[in-house]
């Protein structure tokens, strides 16, 4: 579970710093982005097509995974206070009051 907490929230804060840079923000932005999605041909003014080809740049699959990750972390953080209750219940024991002191009961 430890491992899982610290591994959870290190890939959530990297995937939201890869989506970040695509939308031009952020330490990555100056990649010009690393999901680039290709729309539709644009049209001048005058009516006339231009033929040219428009990148947009979005937080893409690098988004998504950042905001499953998330997910993923606020449920084992869910599942970590859940398991810290069961075991003080069970146990009989206050290991709240022991982690935030530092100091357990014998």
């Amino acid at each position: 579970m430890i491992a899982a907490l610290l591994i959870s929230p290190t890939a959530t804060v990297g995937a939201g710093l890869v989506a970040y840079g695509n939308i031009g923000n952020g330490p990555f932005a100056s990649a010009g982005g690393l999901v680039i999605s290709v729309a539709n041909a644009e049209e001048h003014e005058g009516g006339h097509e231009s033929g040219r080809i428009r990148a947009e740049c979005g937080p893409g699959i690098a988004g998504n995974l950042h905001g499953a990750l998330a997910n993923i972390t606020l449920g084992l953080v869910a599942l970590h206070i859940l398991g810290v209750g069961l075991a003080s219940v069970v146990h009989r024991e206050n290991l709240v009051g022991a982690m935030l002191s530092g100091k357990k009961a014998p």
